[in-house]
């Protein structure tokens, strides 16, 4: 379904094709929201840093997580986010993208970017995650969070994924990687 979006200039439309693929590809991106449903999750963390970590979720889906950490989380900690479609209705998953980041690195630069700033700020009001590097020693939490539909990405289509984020020192594809904390979150998108 095509939607009406803005103006990008005062001039009247041109017509031209370009014009016209700019509001498709603008359309396709803010058209029908999808919602989601967190369906199961887990949580591990390394005890060389953590003496509890606990994942639930609530009726409705929400992701409820408690953290006690032990340890200072500094510079050269990494993490991979993955994104995978559940593609036969059982155990198999293809894997639709995976990114390696500098943690804190991001979150300095998350918090620079206006846009990201909105996005980082509303995953924040869901608990005390730390906001920047250095991490502290302390009890952080998340309480019924849920994605909110707009974050959702337009391309994706309704569906079973599995999200997998993983903290560790070392090198992205070395072999002497020191685990932190991995959590993995199966969602529903309808």
């Amino acid at each position: 379904m095509w939607q009406t979006v803005g103006v990008w200039s005062s001039k009247p439309p041109s017509h031209q094709p370009q014009d016209q693929i700019q509001i498709q590809i603008r359309a396709l991106r803010f058209g029908a929201t999808l919602r989601s449903k967190f369906t199961n999750t887990s949580a591990e963390c390394s005890k060389e840093f953590c003496s509890g970590i606990r994942g639930w979720l609530t009726a409705k889906g929400e992701l409820n997580l408690d953290i006690q950490l032990n340890r200072t989380l500094r510079n050269g900690l990494r993490t991979t986010i993955t994104l995978l479609q559940l593609i036969d209705g059982k155990d198999r998953y293809q894997t639709l993208f995976s990114y390696d980041m500098d943690t804190c690195k991001t979150l300095r630069e998350l918090l620079q970017s206006s846009l990201m700033k909105v996005w980082l700020r509303n995953v924040f009001k869901y608990g005390n995650l730390a906001e920047r590097c250095p991490i502290p020693p302390a009890s952080y939490n998340v309480r019924n969070f849920q994605l909110e539909n707009h974050s959702i990405p337009g391309y994706l289509p309704a569906g079973f994924y599995r999200l997998h984020d993983t903290n560790y020192y070392g090198k992205p594809k070395g072999r002497h990687r020191r685990s932190v904390a991995t959590f993995i979150l199966d969602i529903k998108f309808y």
